[in-house]
């Protein structure tokens, strides 16, 4: 479905994100299934994610954590009063599941270390703004921008 508001999911296929789980609807709280299990739970175990949820090929939101991917979506199932990108993107794929729609969740974990001479490089870190700006994503936006996660959190300071 990429369309002529920017790129969609098989973008970020060819950049090496894997559709590896999907989003479903556990009671008041979402819960999140990986689609190989054991390979799931090894994504999910390594920090330095660099993530998306994606319905019908449209890219919805881009996420980069540097916990463990399986801490950072535990804040989108049950979101705390305080944290507004988790409750908007739980109430965002709420509301599309309950419309039968099914949302991805697409990953890249850093499984390959980065450096440039002696510093660390985290990819994911590296590839969210260029992403977000490219995709465009509507739950990354706050008064008409889009924003990454960080520049979220700077604007509510």
């Amino acid at each position: 479905m990429s369309d002529k508001k920017g790129p969609g999911a098989p973008e970020l296929l060819l950049i090496g994100l894997e559709d590896a789980a999907r989003w479903e609807v556990d009671g008041e709280r979402l819960k999140y299934v990986g689609e190989k299990p054991a390979g799931w739970r090894q994504q999910t175990a390594i920090p330095n994610s660099l993530y998306a949820f994606v319905c019908e090929e449209k890219v919805l939101y881009i996420g980069k954590t540097t916990k463990t991917l399986s801490k950072r979506l535990a804040g989108y199932c049950d979101p705390g009063k305080s944290q507004a990108t988790n409750k908007k993107c739980h109430v965002g794929i709420r509301k599309l599941l309950s419309q039968g729609k099914e949302v991805r969740i697409f990953v890249l974990p850093q499984t390959i270390p980065l450096k440039w001479g002696d510093y660390q490089i985290n990819l994911s870190a590296g590839l969210e703004d260029a992403l977000v700006s490219a995709f465009k994503p509507e739950w990354n936006g706050s008064k008409g921008k889009h924003l990454t996660e960080t520049q979220t959190l700077e604007e509510a300071s």
